[in-house]
């Protein structure tokens, strides 16, 4: 991990976490890393149904991904798009446009905490 994230070959990366806080359950229909250099992995909580790709309440997931190493050629960018039958998810490692949260009517998508530093937003 420490190869992989610090130094001259450090990457950025996006971690998703998503907690189901609702009494109905929530089918990831997709989780896909838009760009980046990996492929997105999730973690899921034993709440979570494989087969069907379904979140129970009261489960959790975290998704990963990572981007490049950055060169002259490309910037390393990280942007992941998730989408469920409850919301759509299009989250990047920098503030932008791209970065978006849908989700259906009545139901509400929430960070647990913002908090700034000299680089800009980062959300937790």
């Amino acid at each position: 991990w420490g190869q992989y994230f610090t130094g001259l070959s450090s990457r950025r990366c996006v971690i998703i976490g998503i907690i189901n806080g609702t009494l109905e359950p929530i089918q990831i229909k997709s989780a896909k890393l838009v760009e980046g250099g990996s492929l997105c992995y999730f973690i899921p909580s034993s709440e979570y149904d494989d087969i069907d790709n379904i979140l129970h309440p009261g489960g959790a997931i975290l998704f990963f991904g990572s981007g490049a190493v950055p060169s002259l050629l490309q910037s390393g960018r990280v942007a992941i798009s998730i989408e469920s039958n409850v919301f759509l998810f299009d989250l990047t490692d920098q503030i932008s446009q791209y970065a978006t949260a849908y989700t259906r009517p009545g139901l509400r998508a929430s960070f647990l905490e913002k908090s700034f530093d000299k680089s800009g937003w980062w959300a937790k």
